[in-house]
């Protein structure tokens, strides 16, 4: 894992205040709701390092889709609808409750393949979408006649693409959705499923026993989080966000950043903290368990393809660095923050813990932005070719996974022929990276791989001085 870990039970205290009152959702805002008909891949391509950028044009040889109904069931009232779906997930999970550990698990099979997110995503040209409205004129229409998650409905399960997820997808409903799919599929395995809530939790009134997203985060076997990249400037060394000053970024003055490049930055949305926090307990658990972190745009790829692909941003993640402050992460419905805020002060420390946590994701962002592979391979795919590439492309890769944390790469690279204490990319070792990055595991891992002692001097001149 990376820097600090808080041992605490703060996550769990958040579901059981929650509990206490209105428990609240990424709700949308209230616009016109076009009825469109919903398209579905049909299958999960089988490659294992499939290319990561997306076509936004048709293809003949694309999978055929289905159509879903948009059409509700006539006479029904919004309240009676509201009571069905309660009855519903009653009846399916014993409880109403949000983030009941028999609804999180029915959840955490609704994962669908990064494939079918880059097939949904080109079908519907939605790249360029905010999250809220893909959610408002795709995935509401599709299932208004049933009220049902997306990833329940007939067509979407007839693709094969469902199943239990590998990894959890935590991002902004205000930053763009195809920012999103394309950080999911950098240098990734399409095969790999992830959990998105758009498709995997009901987004209709009465969907209480889908809230309390968290609670599906220990199904996983990693954990990704999204932010998207605004205009950065330099001030006397300091990155700076929209026209803050570089002493208001170094006094986290989040409330002078635009609003609308607030609910861009994930982890300054409440329900995105309370997320990490449960991946933070999951890492203290499984020292598998992989956190990454994507910071940067989509953008058209660099390619004669025409589609579009991942573009990280390193000033981003200096700019973030500075600025970061989870105590005052916002939400939607002001309540629901200064509930999951009360519950995570509730262990002494934890937002110190948590803002050196979420520090070592941005540096780890960062340590891997040229490297993608890394995080993928932190993720369980099987994407780096260690027998076939460089002795330079290795140990560039023993620096990403250095500097991001990754001890059960870096171990694998170092059986690979990793050098820590060689020059890398960027002019500094993986040692060095590991250090700066506070990775204090990796770097035991790598000083126990590194000569028992330092070089013999150079011998003296005969004026006496040395070289």
């Amino acid at each position: 894992g990376v820097g600090p870990r808080p041992q605490n039970k703060s996550s769990r205290a958040v579901a059981r205040r929650l509990r206490m009152g209105n428990c609240g959702s990424r709700e949308v805002p209230a616009v016109a709701v076009s009825e469109r008909t919903a398209l579905a891949p049909s299958r999960p391509k089988t490659s294992a390092n499939a290319s990561t950028r997306a076509r936004s044009s048709s293809s003949s040889s694309r999978a055929s889709v289905g159509k879903v109904a948009a059409a509700g069931e006539p006479g029904r009232s919004e309240e009676e609808w509201r009571e069905v779906i309660r009855a519903e997930d009653l009846a399916a999970f014993g409880s109403n409750e949000p983030g009941s550990a028999a609804a999180a698990a029915h959840s955490a099979q609704l994962g669908v393949t990064i494939e079918y997110l880059l097939e949904f995503t080109r079908e519907h040209n939605c790249w360029h979408f905010p999250t809220w409205k893909v959610v408002t004129d795709i995935i509401k229409p599709a299932t208004r006649a049933r009220r049902q998650r997306f990833a329940e409905l007939d067509a979407v399960q007839a693709t094969g693409a469902v199943g239990r997820a590998d990894t959890f997808a935590s991002h902004c409903w205000g930053a763009l959705w195809g920012l999103l799919v394309a950080s999911l599929a950098d240098q990734a395995d399409v095969r790999r499923r992830v959990w998105v809530d758009v498709f995997a939790v009901r987004q209709w009134a009465g969907n209480e026993a889908d809230h309390a997203y968290d609670a599906v985060v220990p199904h996983c076997t990693s954990f990704a989080i999204c932010c998207q990249a605004s205009p950065t400037k330099q001030i006397q060394g300091v990155n700076c966000l929209a026209s803050l000053s570089n002493s208001e970024m170094l006094a986290h003055r989040i409330d002078l950043v635009p609003e609308r490049i607030r609910t861009q930055i994930a982890f300054l949305r409440a329900w995105s903290l309370l997320e990490i926090m449960r991946a933070v307990e999951a890492e203290a658990r499984d020292k598998r368990f992989a956190v990454v972190m994507k910071v940067g745009n989509v953008a058209a790829s660099k390619d004669s393809s025409g589609g579009y692909a991942f573009q990280s941003n390193s000033d981003m993640t200096k700019a973030l660095q500075n600025l970061i402050d989870v105590r005052q992460a916002e939400a939607r419905d002001p309540a629901d923050a200064v509930r999951i805020l009360a519950a995570a002060a509730d262990s002494d420390g934890s937002f110190e813990l948590l803002n050196d946590r979420v520090r070592s994701c941005i540096t780890g962002a960062r340590a891997c932005s040229s490297f993608p592979e890394i995080q993928a391979a932190a993720c369980g795919d099987e994407v780096l070719d260690l027998t076939g590439s460089s002795q330079k492309k290795v140990n560039d890769w023993l620096k990403a996974a250095s500097g991001a944390g990754y001890p059960w790469i870096a171990q694998k690279l170092l059986e690979h022929g990793g050098q820590p204490n060689t020059i890398c990319t960027g002019n500094v070792t993986p040692l060095m990276s590991a250090v700066m990055s506070g990775n204090l595991e990796v770097a035991e891992m790598l000083l126990a791989k590194c000569p028992d002692r330092l070089p013999p001097p150079h011998p003296p001149r005969d004026d006496r001085t040395t070289p």
